[in-house]
Parts: structure tokens; sequence; C-alpha cells
């Protein structure tokens, strides 16, 4: 695994990990060719979360897979 794939995987635990502190959203929005190439093998995948309310808004992003976890926790 390359320094931005690894980069990225961090990026997207660390994003969980603060959402999960802070109740707020997991999801990471990015356009980098690592996040096409990691989603293609299976550590990421792209998810989207409508915000309720009066004006419903769609958040596009990227989220850990079970794989993409571990993958990253055996980084460490």
């Amino acid at each position: 695994m390359t320094k931005k794939e690894t980069a990225l995987l961090e990026k997207l635990f660390e994003a969980e990990v603060t959402a999960a502190l802070s109740k707020g959203i997991h999801l990471v929005q990015t356009k980098s060719s690592t996040a096409y190439k990691l989603e293609d093998d299976g550590f990421i995948q792209k998810r989207t979360v409508t915000l309720g309310g009066r004006f419903p808004v769609d958040v596009t992003g990227y989220e850990l897979t079970e794989a993409g976890r571990m993958a990253y926790c055996l980084t460490c």
C-alpha cells in the first residue's frame, strides 16, 4: 500500500472517530485518483446521506469498509 493510500485511509478513519465523538457526518469528500483505486480494491465505498429538515440536503462522500478499517489498522 502506498503512502497516499495509507494517508487517505487514515483521513477516513479519523473522520469516523471524530463523527462518533461529535455526532457529525463521517463522510469524506475527495476527487483523488487514489480514492477511485481504493474503491475498486474494496477498501472504501461511496455513500450518500440525506440531512433532514425543512430543506433536505444530500451529502455524498466516501466511508471505510471493514476491509479498509482492517487494512488501516494493520499499517499502524
